[in-house]
């Protein structure tokens, strides 16, 4: 649920950057002193800029703001100005000298007395198209008003009429996010470490819950990958219903925060992104791999350390996700930068975090916890492309990890195992094991069952046919391929029930809408659909012909009732008949899958339209109003890859 902006490593601030755009800017330090006011929606900005460097400049600064002085070097600016753009170039000498003053208003979702949200790339304060600076920051707001933005913070005052902090960069960056509100602060010291919460009125009694659970992450992922690279992790409400994380801070909407199960998801989630993300940005010209190794490292392993079974059901979702992803919407790992659209987490996040539990699996818990440690210290608050991690796992492995890394990260797809034929004579197995993709050597577990209990071992499986066996201590029952889907690969249909996922990412969907001349049915079912599709299919108004393509059918559950029966389709499950005011679920007609969202009136499509599309990895899922009541998916089966033999 996060979005993250991309901490620029240090060395881009220190080193020659040898850009038409920046020429020989080798560094940019800003002195902002800031007055914000939110009830009247204005902000006024002093900026004081060292530049070490020479050479043409451009500053963006937003539009909406009127600048008051520029000057340069002490003399008035001959910059020219083209929209958010001003044009500089620093003629002679190594160090310069901007002065800049602006005033302006704010748009209505930027700043209120209930919150402010200036978001790094909105132009607030001046921006170099990327170009990371180190600052410092005095921000004043009303007296009721408290502010926060990443860095360390120097000094806090409060009076009768203002509340003033002081912050200074930690690491250089290429946009400062600016948050404020009607917070009360509660703050505790962890070792070293500041944590404070920035809470509104309404949830203050959750920050002690906060406070304690983020200094257990801090101390986890510590010990797993090493020092945490700032002075202080606060966590910021706001009136969005988002998770945002920035270098030291993390700003979540007041009602997510409400959530009983984010303080053990989501908010380590954000914490761990203090090491990969922000504490190590991204070379983006290679992929993005901080988004998968979080999950991987956050929401994958709260699993695996509630159970076993846990985690393998994350696997299975994961799986039964890109199942459900049209081949056109599929691409290689490497060119996955961030999440835009529902199939983009299907492979930066899932697949990108299930290659990591393979590569876990394949050089062992110790190399890959050494591989880690090695990463970080050699890029922290630096930058690193996936070459660099394959680098670090080599080193602690002692292994060439080169094909490992290219099948999995470089071309699309996944591989598609078969099991051909198998067949037992006493305690020996033969069997035939089909790998049709090219370009994949593959680490597959094994499960038999014998008179005495379970046998586990891996093969290797090439590209084509593989003929394989395997002595067992006992007589053998059953051979399964993969037992805990441990390999990231097309799953059989008979081990992937249908799920939300397989109509909304469909590029073929058809979208019926039952209303019967009820306009605000009718506008709620087009609101919904094209929430789920990401506006990709266009409703109609049901007819008695059934398209031959995946089908969204959303409306009066009486009108779906009978539609359904019209066209031979399977009517609402037994279990989900009756229930809550809105029933979504999926099943397959004719090859293709069927959504069916069947609601009691109006008012209840309306209450689901915003939490429904997080449900897409769901089978089926009953709402009572806003809330779920009852989810889950139909329970896989290995199908063709487990054959049991004998009576």
């Amino acid at each position: 649920m996060s979005r993250h902006w991309p901490l620029t490593g240090l060395l881009l601030a220190l080193l020659f950057l040898p850009t038409v755009a920046h020429g020989e800017i080798r560094s940019i330090h800003q002195d902002l002193t800031v007055d914000l006011n939110p009830s009247q929606r204005s902000l006024a900005v002093s900026a004081r800029l060292q530049i070490e460097g020479n050479g043409p400049l451009t500053l963006r600064l937003a539009g909406n703001f009127v600048v008051t002085a520029f000057r340069i070097d002490g003399q008035a600016s001959a910059a020219r100005r083209m929209g958010d753009q001003w044009l500089i170039d620093l003629k002679g000498g190594q160090q310069h000298q901007l002065a800049l003053d602006y005033r302006g208003g704010l748009g209505e979702l930027e700043s209120s007395p209930e919150g402010s949200f200036l978001a790094p790339g909105s132009g607030w304060h001046p921006t170099f198209d990327g170009l990371a600076f180190s600052y410092r920051l005095d921000i004043t707001v009303p007296a009721r008003q408290r502010a926060v933005v990443p860095g360390k913070l120097i000094e806090e005052k409060s009076t009768d009429d203002t509340y003033r902090a002081v912050f200074t960069s930690e690491a250089p960056l290429a946009g400062i996010v600016l948050i404020a509100g009607p917070y009360g602060i509660e703050q505790v010291r962890h070792g070293k470490i500041r944590l404070r919460t920035y809470f509104d009125p309404d949830i203050s009694a959750l920050s002690k819950g906060y406070l304690d659970a983020t200094a257990d992450y801090l101390d986890f992922y510590e010990k797993w990958i090493g020092p945490y690279p700032y002075s202080a992790f606060s966590i910021v409400s706001g009136l969005l219903p988002v998770g945002l994380g920035y270098p030291g801070l993390t700003f979540m909407g007041k009602r997510v925060l409400a959530l009983p199960f984010i303080k053990s998801t989501s908010l380590g989630h954000e914490v761990l992104h203090n090491w990969w993300g922000n504490g190590v940005d991204v070379d983006l010209s290679g992929g993005n791999w901080s988004e998968g190794l979080t999950t991987f490292m956050a929401d994958y392993t709260y699993a695996l350390r509630r159970s076993d079974a846990a985690a393998k059901d994350m696997r299975i979702a994961w799986l039964r996700d890109y199942a459900a992803l049209p081949p056109a919407r599929d691409h290689a790992v490497v060119s996955f930068i961030s999440r835009s659209r529902d199939a983009e987490q299907i492979i930066g996040y899932n697949k990108v975090a299930f290659f990591f539990h393979m590569l876990r699996r394949s050089i062992g818990r110790a190399a890959f916890d050494q591989g880690l440690r090695l990463f970080w210290r050699a890029h922290a608050l630096g930058i690193a492309s996936w070459d660099d991690l394959q680098k670090a796992f080599e080193q602690a492995s002692s292994r060439d990890l080169r094909q490992f890394f290219r099948q999995w990260l470089r071309q699309s797809g996944a591989p598609k195992l078969v099991l051909k034929t198998a067949a037992v004579i006493g305690n020996k197995v033969t069997f035939d094991l089909v790998q049709a993709a090219k370009g994949y050597r593959l680490s597959v577990p094994v499960q038999v069952t014998t008179a005495t209990g379970l046998e586990r071992f891996d093969v290797i499986v090439e590209d084509g046919s593989n003929r394989l066996e395997y002595t067992a201590a006992a007589p053998i029952q059953s051979l399964t391929i993969d037992p805990d889907f441990d390999i990231f690969r097309h799953l059989g249909p008979a081990e992937t029930p249908p799920i939300l996922r397989d109509v909304t990412l469909a590029m073929t969907t058809r979208t019926l809408v039952f209303a019967e001349g009820d306009g605000d049915m009718t506008e709620l079912a087009v609101n919904l659909a094209a929430r789920l599709t990401e506006g990709r299919s266009r409703p109609e108004i049901a007819s008695d012909t059934l398209p031959n393509t995946p089908l969204l059918l959303i409306g009066d559950s009486a009108l779906i009732t009978a539609f359904l029966n019209n066209n031979g389709l399977p009517p609402t499950p037994t279990d989900l008949a009756g229930r809550g005011s809105v029933r979504a679920w999926v099943a397959r007609s004719r090859g293709n899958p069927v959504l069916v969202v069947e609601a009691d009136d109006a008012a209840a499509l309306r209450a689901v339209l915003r939490p429904l599309p997080h449900y897409r990895r769901q089978g089926y899922v009953v709402f009572q109003g806003a809330k779920a009541i009852a989810k889950g998916a139909r329970p896989a089966s290995h199908g063709p890859l487990s054959v049991r033999f004998g009576g």
